[in-house]
């Protein structure tokens, strides 16, 4: 399972990278991007305290799912798209041991963000 923990954690740098660079544009949109940043900042430390606990991992995902949606439901037009979209692929990621299909789950997800990702800084550039 480290292959899988390792990949994650690679994703979830090129979000924050994603996230990071994306933040142009008006007040309101700096400023749902800097919590957006926040956010993703706070999943990466949750998600390292989890250690090899994947409940834990799994909890973190959940919890930055859901404030990514809650974002999204702050923002308008392409934004919350956007946002609703990443929140959506970190929703979808549930880390489970015994599951011999993880690695190829990650890698889906890893499309799923970098879609997401490109789609978000579109929207707030």
């Amino acid at each position: 399972m480290s292959i899988v923990r390792n990949s994650l954690a690679v994703v979830a740098a090129s979000a924050v990278l994603a996230l990071t660079s994306a933040c142009g544009g008006g007040a309101d949109k700096v400023a749902l991007c800097t919590e957006a940043t926040k956010a993703m900042t706070d999943y990466q430390t949750a998600a390292a305290a989890a250690g090899a606990n994947f409940e834990g991992l799994n909890k973190a995902t959940a919890d930055f799912a859901a404030k990514l949606k809650d974002l999204g439901g702050k923002a308008d037009g392409d934004l919350q798209s956007a946002l609703t979209k990443f929140g959506d692929s970190f929703a979808d990621l549930k880390i489970d041991p015994s599951d011999s299909s993880a690695a190829t789950k990650v890698t889906e997800f890893a499309q799923k963000v970098s879609e997401a990702g490109a789609a978000f800084g579109t929207a707030c550039s």
